[in-house]
């Protein structure tokens, strides 16, 4: 069984020094001490943008459709009673309630006491709560949930539901070191275009996260860099950036096979 519910409080109190944490790996001489906290072997994140950023065809349910698959094949679903992120951020306007999703065997060893096992049918509606209250998917495989909770880092996935004031994630690409930036990955198949609207106002390269927009020739240039998180969609006042899903990608069939080689999570 993992950690206790009075172990993982204590952990979540000091949570606000990951923040110092992440600053400290910029710096130039803690900085390579601290480089295997933040190295992509420990953590990989995707970010799966909702339908309302993605422009798809009206069959295509997203982010259901890349989330399906991995619950589904799971051998097990624990869904978390509330989010350990904006637990330690103390900030009540959040929807605090709606938890990370685990699946694999390690999300059977996490206490009980912690959320609640799942079918697949809970599992998706869960996900289906969670993108309706308006937060932002990630699927995440990373070495200090397994630790925090106390379970198996190669039998384990998390699906978190993010937002962008509190996300670990998010806050160490504001503030960490550059080498956290190589484990945050686009979906496979995601395409992100800047159509003929831009006026080169600037506003998508201000909320980019990664620094991946510069403005070229008075108009938006998207790098590769790009992680698909959606934020200069909704950003851009003239509406002239758009992402979407490339027809000829299987962006599930891709995912499974990036994550079979960092994780069991089947049965």
């Amino acid at each position: 069984m993992g950690r206790s519910p009075k172990t993982l409080s204590l952990i979540v109190k000091i949570w606000p020094l990951g923040d110092w944490v992440n600053r400290m790996g910029r710096w130039p001489v803690v900085g390579p001490l601290l480089k295997p906290f933040f190295r992509p072997e420990e953590n990989e994140t995707i970010v799966i943008p909702v339908r309302e950023a993605v422009q798809v065809p009206e069959s295509v349910v997203l982010p259901e459709i890349i989330l399906r698959p991995l619950v589904e094949r799971a051998s097990a679903r624990f869904i978390l009673n509330e989010c350990l992120c904006r637990r330690a951020a103390n900030r009540p306007t959040c929807p605090q309630d709606i938890g990370c999703l685990f699946l694999g065997d390690g999300a059977a060893e996490i206490h009980p006491a912690l959320g609640r096992l799942a079918d697949g049918d809970e599992a998706l509606a869960h996900v289906r709560r969670a993108t309706e209250a308006g937060l932002l998917p990630q699927i995440v495989h990373a070495a200090f949930d397994a630790w925090m909770l106390g379970i198996r880092f190669r039998r384990m996935l998390a699906v978190c539901f993010c937002c962008d004031c509190c996300c670990a994630v998010r806050r160490t690409l504001r503030l960490g070191p550059p080498i956290f930036q190589e484990t945050v990955l686009r979906l496979p198949g995601l395409l992100v275009t800047v159509g003929p609207e831009c006026v080169g106002c600037g506003r998508c390269a201000k909320v980019c996260l990664v620094g991946a927009i510069r403005m070229e020739n008075g108009r938006a240039s998207i790098s590769e860099d790009c992680k698909g998180c959606g934020r200069c969609v909704a950003a851009c006042p003239q509406g002239a950036i758009a992402l979407h899903l490339d027809p000829e990608v299987d962006p599930a069939g891709q995912l499974i096979a990036r994550i079979e080689r960092r994780t069991e999570i089947g049965g």
